[in-house]
């Protein structure tokens, strides 16, 4: 029932207890019924005011179910328009604002780049996660100075740039706390309500250090190609030179000239060669032809081809492969690029009397190969270096060799293509151990 039909109901029945109340005479029934009349009002009232109390709790606490009441719809059809209304709105925004901050925190923790906002004081206000790679010792950063923390940098006066000024800073530093590293940072101050002290500073850091030392392998390994190729070509030509100019005239120059010329072309050759294993390997098209090997066998005819070598220096081979009928999948060419680059550095670098060692085992699943040597070893710090293009701890004594500096680069990229990988030890003096670790099936 609506409110219109309570309010006709009374209307009725207050019509008819005065009707019948004008037709009473006498005391005692006025009596009855006024209390009858005040009974029922009270009970009308109560409900009334209950239901009431129960629709006004309900438009304002749960003001959906407002839709399932009927009967006080037309008194309280704005409050509930309202409040509905209202409550609908701030649902919407509550779920707009956790919607745009849930966007936000996650392309803000997914950047590579370090991200920190701070007020014009430089206080770090909001920072994401990648932002703590570049300040790992810190504990503490939000509240926190970031010209103090930047200042360890060296680009303290930057951020005091941008939060001074309104036009954007970039610049590149190169931090050497620890390790060396190459930053790029680019900074901003935004406009606030446009007072003196207003808005905001934006930093964005990213770490330039790996793409700056992939630059400079880069035109290292130019320069190194440039060289490398030069020598021989210079002594192919000076020689030849020679020979035009009159040298051919004595047969026993003219022998020694061609001697060298071929073992410079030689030289070349090994050059270019190792170049397009490397270019092969790199450009991912290397295919692979995986097949059962004897590592026994492959290893015998490795040593074949330096023994020759081994018995001018005396230098003694021990190889002790366990189980000896060991055998792998692999690809055999490939693997012989290792094993032949890696005994052959062996040999080079081991003095007259030296040892050279070849071991294999099967260990956790896989099969390592270990050549070790008694060798003049390798710096500690040029171990990580030692698989770079044309590396050479001594280039005097690498060239003196015929060594092209390749070797290692092309074991390690011959390694990556068949899923293995390579360890080395060594103390100048006493020799190195160069350990390869491959699948064993």
């Amino acid at each position: 029932m609506t409110f219109r039909g309570v309010l006709i109901t009374l209307f009725c029945i207050a019509f008819s207890a005065g009707w019948f109340f004008s037709r009473l005479q006498g005391t005692f029934d006025r009596f009855i019924l006024i209390l009858f009349l005040v009974v029922f009002l009270f009970l009308l009232v109560t409900l009334i005011s209950r239901r009431v109390r129960f629709q006004i709790r309900t438009a304002f606490q749960k003001p959906q179910k407002m839709q399932e009441n009927t009967w006080f719809d037309d008194l309280l059809d704005e409050i509930y328009i309202q409040v509905s209304r209202s409550h609908s709105e701030k649902l919407q925004r509550e779920s707009d604002v956790k919607e745009l901050a849930a966007r936000s925190e996650a392309v803000l923790d997914h950047m590579v780049e370090g991200v920190a906002v701070t007020d014009t004081k430089g206080h770090v206000l909001l920072h994401n996660k990648s932002f703590c790679r570049f300040f790992p010792d810190e504990s503490r950063i939000v509240g926190e100075s970031l010209g103090l923390l930047a200042k360890k940098a060296g680009i303290d006066d930057l951020i005091e740039e941008v939060l001074s000024g309104n036009r954007p800073v970039h610049t590149e530093v190169t931090y050497s706390g620890g390790l060396s590293k190459t930053w790029s940072l680019l900074g901003i101050r935004t406009l606030g309500d446009g007072g003196p002290r207003s808005g905001y500073g934006i930093f964005l850091f990213y770490d330039l250090t790996e793409m700056r030392r992939l630059e400079r392998v880069r035109k290292d390994f130019v320069a190194n190609v440039s060289h490398e190729i030069r020598t021989p070509l210079t002594s192919i030509s000076g020689f030849a030179e020679a020979l035009i100019d009159g040298a051919i005239d004595n047969p026993e120059t003219a022998r020694s000239f061609l001697e060298i010329i071929v073992n410079q072309s030689h030289r070349l050759n090994s050059i270019v060669t190792d170049l397009l294993h490397l270019a092969t390997l790199e450009s991912g098209k290397a295919s692979l032809t995986v097949k059962p090997v004897y590592l026994s066998a492959q290893v015998g005819s490795i040593l074949e081809a330096v023994r020759s070598l081994a018995r001018e220096k005396n230098i003694t081979l021990e190889v002790e492969i366990n189980p000896p009928t060991l055998m792998y999948e692999t690809d055999e060419g490939k693997m012989n690029l290792v094993l032949s680059n890696l005994l052959d550095n062996a040999l080079k670098y081991t003095p007259e009397g030296g040892r050279v060692h070849i071991g294999a085992q099967l260990l956790q699943g896989r099969v390592e190969i270990t050549v070790g040597d008694s060798g003049i070893g390798i710096p500690k710090e040029d171990l990580s270096r030692i698989f770079e293009r044309f590396y050479r701890v001594d280039r005097a004594r690498s060239r003196e060799m015929g060594g092209t500096g390749l070797g290692l680069s092309i074991v390690k990229h011959v390694l990556e293509l068949l899923r293995g990988d390579i360890r080395v030890k060594s103390t100048p003096g006493e020799g190195s151990v160069f350990t390869v670790s491959l699948p064993y099936k």
